[in-house]
C-alpha cells in the first residue's frame, strides 16, 4: 500500500483525475487499503492494486475498475 495513494483517493473523484493527469503510465497501490465506505462513485481506478483492500460499503458505482 501507498500512503499517498490512499490520501489522493479519500479526497475524491477530482484528486484522482489531478493524479491521473500528472502520472498516465501510474498504478495506484491501495492495496489492504481501508477503504471501507468511501465514496469512489465515478472514480477512474483502473489498474489500481486492489489486492486484500477493504471496499466493503464503497460507493462503486460507476467507478472504473478495468484491470483492477
Amino acid at each position: 500500500m501507498n500512503v499517498k495513494h490512499v490520501e489522493i483517493v479519500n479526497l475524491g473523484k477530482a484528486a484522482i483525475c489531478d493524479w491521473r493527469a500528472a502520472n498516465p503510465d501510474g498504478r495506484l497501490d491501495l492495496s489492504w487499503a481501508d477503504l471501507n465506505g468511501a465514496n469512489l462513485s465515478g472514480a477512474d481506478l483502473s489498474w489500481a492494486n486492489l489486492s486484500g483492500a477493504d471496499l466493503s460499503g464503497a460507493d462503486l458505482n460507476g467507478a472504473d475498475l478495468n484491470g483492477a
